[in-house]
């Protein structure tokens, strides 16, 4: 289920022709129509950790508009392994909305719990487990996940930058680990006030080849503008790639500010890492932008 090969396509704009940059895109958002993108590799060790434990079932977290709940349903409908997700909001129902609706339809049983109960369950997510149930935490957020996205790079050739989105940390953490010190790692924090996350990234790696861009969030964590509507539609127009607006969208207008900025160089290479994501089309904010 999770043997894979990375599509890479080179970036062709006319922003990008005229700055001299060699910029290319892995199309990791065609991994899988559900388990796309980084999803796919936060969840191959946690699924194989699973099928090799004691547990018969798969709890992990999410919000009402989660890819991670999305894909671990998916995955977990593919092995047959029975699975429960937790999500945030106890006023919410199955049929609440488009993402709901597809874990329910991949099997996912769904429990709803109030948003301070889950924030304390995210906190201490182990303590929903036991001998047989396995616990994912929200994201595949765990050293599991960080191993499998090491797997991201190993593909590649030498860029002289490999550009990422950032949420919790684990796909940057493990392209960092991945790259093995080559290559200049950006990551583009999708949250407002990130400077956090540096210290998290530092506990997770001994490379210091990265840079956590702050600067390029454009509203922060699920808020987008018209000029960040404006920026996917232009892109797709221009690539025949979709971008989601939660991250692919905003690392790409991130890449494009280095560029502009002259931290990215002309006659550099950068390979853009998408990670999938693009069931975020689908909601009503995004539709209605």
């Amino acid at each position: 289920m999770f043997d894979h090969k990375s599509i890479v396509q080179e970036i062709k704009t006319p922003f990008v022709l005229k700055s001299g940059v060699r910029v290319f895109m892995q199309r990791d958002d065609q991994i899988h129509p559900f388990i796309s993108g980084n999803k796919w590799f936060k969840l191959k060790h946690n699924i194989r950790d699973f099928l090799t434990s004691e547990a018969t079932s798969i709890m992990t977290f999410g919000g009402a508009y989660s890819n991670h709940l999305v894909a671990t349903a998916a995955a977990c409908a593919m092995q047959q392994i029975p699975c429960m997700g937790m999500v945030r909001g106890d006023e919410l129902q199955p049929n609440s909305n488009y993402v709901l609706r597809l874990c329910s339809e991949f099997g996912m049983k769904l429990k709803f719990i109030s948003r301070q109960g889950y924030s304390e369950a995210k906190r201490n997510p182990s303590e929903f487990e036991n001998k047989k149930v396995f616990v994912i935490p929200e994201g595949g957020d765990n050293a599991a996940g960080i191993l499998g996205c090491q797997d991201i790079v190993k593909d590649y050739t030498l860029f002289d930058h490999v550009a990422v989105p950032v949420g919790t940390a684990t796909t940057f953490s493990g392209i960092i680990n991945g790259s093995k010190g080559e290559s200049h790692i950006q990551g583009f924090a999708a949250l407002k006030n990130a400077s956090y996350l540096s210290e998290t990234v530092s506990g997770n790696t001994s490379y210091n080849n990265w840079t956590l861009q702050t600067s390029y969030s454009y509203g922060g964590f699920g808020h987008f503008d018209e000029s960040q509507s404006k920026f996917n539609r232009q892109f797709a127009s221009e690539t025949g790639i979709l971008l989601d607006p939660v991250y692919t969208g905003k690392m790409m207008r991130g890449v494009y500010a280095l560029i502009s900025e002259n931290v990215i160089k002309p006659v550099e290479s950068v390979l853009c890492i998408h990670t999938g994501g693009l069931t975020g089309l689908l909601s009503e904010k995004w539709l209605n932008s």
